[in-house]
């Protein structure tokens, strides 16, 4: 499993950095990667009446999801990242709980809806045995038929990013849903090596006066792009981003 010190991370500051990549000053980088996992995350939220954010981190999802009409919980493992993201969200519209085991301090059933980004792959190990518990406890909190949106690395080529210790492929992240849930849907949303379009802006994008259109253009080119990717450009890739729905099964 992922041996990342997310305390540490979390008092990096309330930007991007501590959740996304910690290495990106500029924060070019790490707005353009949030923006390609928003381009997914939001228009399922328009669809959810209630939404757990697992691993919520410092909460960089909260008020938009609030904003698309959903009530928001963000749990996290880490008390720092926790602090953050009650600092950052002060009020009474959204709800961050510190979590760090299983089972989650919720009832079962709660919500309609369950996201996580950037934290099954951390439970990565040779038994699966994390893997699979932390699905069947989102399981459990979702509602009969409830969707959970999962948005990972994955790997073609067996490497990984620094920010885990060990690769996962698609049909792991499949394997460990599969008793639980039914997949609906499997995109490949981002390689992990950006275009030279992208790669381009993030050297000097920060000067250019329509810098939000710009991101929005070169998100849906980077997840064109990963879409797109036969089995040999994935084998290239170091790793890639691939974002899965999937639907509570019956009688689970």
């Amino acid at each position: 499993m992922s041996e990342v010190d997310w305390d540490s991370r979390a008092r990096q500051g309330v930007g991007f950095q501590s959740v996304i990549d910690p290495a990106d000053r500029s924060g070019l980088k790490n707005g353009l990667i949030d923006r390609i996992q928003w381009d997914h995350i939001g228009p399922w939220a328009e669809r959810r009446r209630s939404v757990l954010d697992f691993g919520c981190g410092i909460g960089r999802f909260a008020q938009r999801i609030v904003a698309a009409g959903a009530s928001y919980c963000g749990v996290d493992a880490s008390a720092a990242m926790i602090d953050s993201a009650r600092q950052l969200h002060p009020g009474g519209a959204v709800t961050f709980l510190h979590a760090p085991g299983l089972p989650l301090p919720l009832a079962d059933g709660r919500f309609d809806g369950c996201l996580t980004v950037g934290v099954l792959q951390c439970l990565k190990t040779s038994d699966g045995a994390p893997l699979r518990a932390a699905v069947a406890e989102l399981a459990r909190v979702l509602l009969p038929g409830g969707e959970l949106l999962i948005i990972e690395q994955a790997s073609a080529s067996g490497r990984f990013s620094g920010s885990v210790t060990d690769s996962s492929t698609e049909q792991d992240y499949e394997d460990a849903l599969g008793a639980c849930f039914q997949v609906a849907d499997l995109r490949r949303i981002r390689c992990g090596s950006l275009s030279r379009l992208s790669a381009w802006y993030l050297r000097g994008g920060s000067m250019l006066p329509v810098r939000r259109r710009i991101e929005g253009y070169l998100a849906r080119h980077e997840a064109t792009i990963a879409s797109r990717s036969d089995a040999a450009a994935l084998r290239a890739q170091v790793y890639y981003d691939v974002a899965i729905r999937a639907v509570k099964r019956a009688g689970v």
